[in-house]
């Protein structure tokens, strides 16, 4: 039987206490999917689902007309535009920065890579790019190839190296930053981190990552893809050269993405196309000299769209609902994953949303099949995240990540499910 749980995850003196009763989503009834379909959803940190409100704005956009944004001077174009520079202009607001420092991309990953890109032709043998072992491929992969392209170093900060996942430090899971400042003075142009992990869940200290790169001159690039819809970013505050995130994180649809760059002009366009000059020749090209010049071709104004009305979604919520209602569903599910399973949890005692943790005995895969039966969905696998895992000691885990639609009756049903797995392959 699971343990009474206050909403601090500590024991309660209350006996049959009626969990669903104690918590419930009041956020559930917004989300379209999970009203139609009896799907336990528990992946919001591979992507969220979409609220009606969202899904209404798309809808009113494609049923009013679609026009190309910058390609016309018709009603439908020039709406799509102010679409464009209202979205612009909210997202700017969100974050605290100037709007003429955003680039709308599709994704995290191409922010990253229109970074890489541009720093190929500032890199030489002698220089070194600084990564660390926790991030996601999308954060490692562009840096490696940038590396094979010009000759430079890539340096990694690890993983605090406390023997394994299972050893239950709380240093486990934080990076080791003695040789911080050793790997920063390797003649290193970039320092790129994420603001939190993928799998272990916690947030990073960017903000002495920042002030530390900047004693040495060293620009900074953070993968916010994870953070964003769980913690309060200030640009401004921060102070960091790039910051990338994706919409799908925050209840938007996918395929719209964000980079906020400090000093846009550093940056080479990673697309070449239309929309982005001031005047062509067959020989030539004169690209303008605002942000659009790094959004060649015809922009997706249905994720723009989806994106400025999960804004407005998210802001009404607020970020202190939403961390008090995520970090409560985080303390059950690890209480229950510690108390009525063999699973053993790999993310940090201080992670917000996500639990990652597998099994000694059963392949991640296996369990993740058992639980796809009874219509649970979580994550399997490396997580675009090997380096990661490996420097736990670990291939493979299994990650559940709560979202604003989630209760303790999903949590409930997973560990019922993960009983039933173990159960199936003892």
């Amino acid at each position: 039987m699971p343990r009474n749980l206050n909403y601090h995850g500590v024991k309660s003196p209350i006996h049959n206490v009626n969990l669903k009763q104690l918590m419930q989503s009041p956020w559930r009834k917004d989300f379209p999917t999970l009203v139609n379909n009896d799907i336990c959803y528990l992946d919001s940190a591979a992507t969220c689902q979409v609220p009606q409100e969202v899904i209404q704005s798309i809808n009113q956009f494609l049923t009013n007309g679609q026009g190309n944004a910058g390609r016309g001077m018709h009603q439908l174009s020039e709406l799509a535009s102010n679409i464009v520079d209202s979205c612009r202009q909210k997202v700017a607001k969100f974050i605290n920065c100037n709007p003429q420092q955003l680039i709308f991309t599709k994704c995290t990953t191409e922010s990253i890579n229109v970074v890489a890109s541009s720093f190929q032709s500032q890199l030489t043998p002698n220089d070194s790019i600084l990564v660390t072992e926790m991030e996601h491929h999308a954060n490692l992969l562009p840096w490696q190839r940038l590396c094979q392209q010009t000759g430079a170093k890539l340096n990694i900060l690890p993983l605090n190296n406390n023997g394994s996942a299972t050893t239950g430090n709380r240093e486990h899971g934080n990076l080791n930053c003695e040789n911080l400042d050793v790997l920063l003075k390797d003649n290193c142009k970039l320092f790129a981190f994420s603001h939190c992990s993928n799998i272990l869940g916690h947030q990073n200290p960017i903000e002495y990552f920042i002030k530390t790169a900047k004693q040495y001159g060293v620009k900074t690039l953070i993968d916010g893809a994870q953070a964003i819809p769980h913690t309060d970013v200030n640009i401004k505050k921060m102070d960091c050269d790039y910051y990338a995130f994706s919409g799908h994180k925050l209840y938007a649809p996918g395929g719209i993405g964000v980079l906020f760059c400090k000093r846009p002009d550093e940056l080479e366009p990673l697309l070449l196309g239309g929309g982005i000059v001031t005047k062509t020749t067959t020989r030539n090209f004169l690209l303008s000299d605002d942000i659009s010049r790094f959004e060649a071709g015809t922009s997706n104004i249905v994720g723009i769209v989806g994106l400025s009305a999960a804004i407005n979604y998210f802001e009404t919520i607020g970020y202190p609902n939403i961390i008090a209602h995520e970090t409560k569903l985080h303390e059950y599910l690890s209480e229950r994953l510690k108390s009525d399973t063999s699973f053993k949890i790999i993310s940090h005692p201080e992670s917000q949303s996500l639990v990652s943790f597998y099994s000694g005995t059963i392949h991640c895969h296996d369990v993740a099949s058992i639980l796809a039966e009874e219509n649970i969905a979580i994550r399997a696998g490396h997580h675009c995240a090997q380096p990661c895992l490996n420097a736990l000691g670990i291939n493979h885990c299994l990650r559940a990540s709560v979202g604003l639609y989630n209760d303790f009756e999903d949590i409930d049903k997973l560990i019922k499910g993960l009983i039933k797995a173990e159960k199936i392959f003892d």
